[in-house]
């Protein structure tokens, strides 16, 4: 079955713009499939139960979780110059444990959660 943006967005509360831009990333990554017209929208590519949580995190999330600063560096301070170095390890060593927990849970035990809740 086909949903549509504008049908998700209003369930979540958000504007189908961004919708429709979380749909592309996950359509590039083929883990969803777009049908346009009538009775079109968008479905999972395969069951839920075979879409890791990274795949969906990698497809829609630019870059790591925790970023860099991106502001100016100031130039007489050795803190500032320093951080990324230092912090370089500590972002890989966090998004490195974040991609081990995600690989290991499946959209499907997401949604089983909430039909549980939602079914008591």
């Amino acid at each position: 079955m086909y949903f549509p943006s504008t049908a998700i967005a209003t369930s979540v509360n958000t504007n189908p713009v961004f919708v429709r831009e979380l749909l592309r990333k996950l359509s590039k990554a083929r883990l969803v499939v777009t049908k346009e017209g009538k009775g079109g929208g968008v479905q999972l590519a395969r069951p839920a139960s075979a879409i890791s949580l990274a795949e969906i995190y990698q497809a829609v999330e630019e870059g790591p979780v925790l970023k860099h600063n991106t502001r100016s560096k100031d130039l007489c301070c050795p803190v500032s110059c320093g951080m990324d170095m230092v912090l370089d390890p500590v972002v890989s060593e966090v998004e490195s444990a974040l991609l081990g927990i995600l690989r290991e849970r499946k959209l499907s035990e997401l949604v089983n959660k909430i039909v549980d809740k939602s079914s008591k």
